[in-house]
């Protein structure tokens, strides 16, 4: 395995560990906002604000790590009908257009994060920008997982073709 690999392998491990812990986080938040509002009485209303942020960047977060692995539902009809060596194309077209929007993502999101970075969440009086930046971090983070995964399935498709070939050769 390239370092390169192994490199990949844990920062995606790493980014999905704290993708789970936030979701472990959003799932406390949420239990703690249920037990004040119906069991104590008195909801804390912090909880519910703090809960919508943990879960847009642990959203965020986890898409690199569903990148590189393959997570992502992909739409393979249309490709698997089509012959091997337009198979490699249709991959390097949707290889590019996912960091056309990921690269949207991470422009806009950078501006509107610059943009509310003087707003206030009222609940927990922290900066509206910390929930925005999830969107720019998130879609730089997954970027690496982008290239990485096309690389290993444009190889895959490329080793299959010289396997069609020698067999075709044989025959």
């Amino acid at each position: 395995m390239s370092p390169l690999m192994r490199l990949s392998g844990s920062f995606t491990g790493l980014i999905h560990n704290i993708s789970a812990a936030l979701l472990a986080l959003a799932s406390v938040l949420v239990f703690y906002q249920v037990i004040t509002r119906f069991v104590i009485g008195h909801s804390a209303t912090w909880t519910e604000v703090l809960a919508r942020a943990v879960i847009i960047w642990m959203v965020f977060l986890a898409c690199g790590p569903a990148i590189r692995l393959g997570r992502m539902i992909p739409i393979d009809v249309i490709r698997e009908a089509l012959p091997a060596k337009l198979q490699v194309w249709v991959i390097r077209v949707v290889t590019t257009l996912t960091a056309i929007f990921l690269l949207v993502l991470i422009w806009y999101g950078y501006r509107m994060t610059l943009r509310v970075v003087d707003q206030t969440v009222p609940m927990i009086s922290v900066s509206t920008a910390w929930f925005y930046a999830a969107l720019p971090v998130g879609a730089l983070l997954a970027l690496p997982g982008l290239f990485l995964s096309h690389l290993e399935a444009e190889q895959g498709h490329l080793r299959q073709l010289d396997r069609d070939i020698d067999k075709e050769t044989l025959e």
